[in-house]
């Protein structure tokens, strides 16, 4: 959790959450870095740096270029990573670094430097960014890290899609306005007869 709150406020609210329910177990640890899911926070004299976090049993292991796979797969593999990169680092070192360090994983997984090298250029090109790989232009970086960090993921676009179809299709299909239909599965007892007898009426 972030906060402006000063160090005591936030002792003393989360000490007061704590007595509230006996279930609810806080473990208390302030610091300047916090580690969640694949990112690494951390405030430099009020400035937000984030990174990615490798747990310490990570291992550098991928799907391996010589598997039957169609190649498409492996593309997409190399983007990931790159966009990953691109949407967690907020420095353009540190996404330095996470692109060198893939490529290395590429590299020990099979991949041929020119395949590695043919689609990092193709995603550069593909975000306007080629000066971000080539001379490590930090507004060139900022740009990308922007444009990546706000645009929804091919799943989140998915997801809104389908709610957003799902919400005009039943606006569309419902006909029976003033009926309410109630939906209960009664095996056995007083209200097995139910759904029929409440029909009648």
């Amino acid at each position: 959790m972030t906060t402006n709150l000063t160090k005591e406020e936030i002792l003393r609210e989360l000490e007061e959450t704590m007595k509230t329910d006996p279930n609810i177990k806080v473990t208390i640890t302030i610091n300047q870095t916090v580690e969640y899911l694949d990112a690494s926070i951390e405030n430099n004299n009020g400035q937000l740096k984030t990174t990615i976090y490798h747990k310490s049993a990570w291992e550098p292991h991928i799907l391996p270029y010589e598997s039957d796979h169609p190649r498409h797969v492996h593309a997409n593999i190399i983007y990931t990573m790159l966009v990953r990169a691109a949407r967690i680092c907020s420095t353009i070192e540190d996404f330095d670094m996470e692109r060198l360090s893939a490529e290395m994983i590429l590299l020990v997984n099979g991949y041929p430097p020119k395949f590695i090298h043919h689609h990092f250029k193709n995603i550069f090109l593909r975000f306007d960014a080629t000066s971000t790989w080539t001379q490590l232009d930090s507004e060139s970086y900022k740009k990308l890290h922007d444009a990546l960090l706000y645009k929804p993921t091919q799943r989140e676009t998915k997801t809104n899609v389908q709610s957003i179809d799902q919400f005009i299709q039943n606006q569309a299909t419902y006909e029976h306005k003033d009926q309410i239909y109630l939906h209960y599965t009664f095996e056995n007892g007083p209200l097995l007869n139910f759904k029929k007898e409440y029909r009648k009426i």
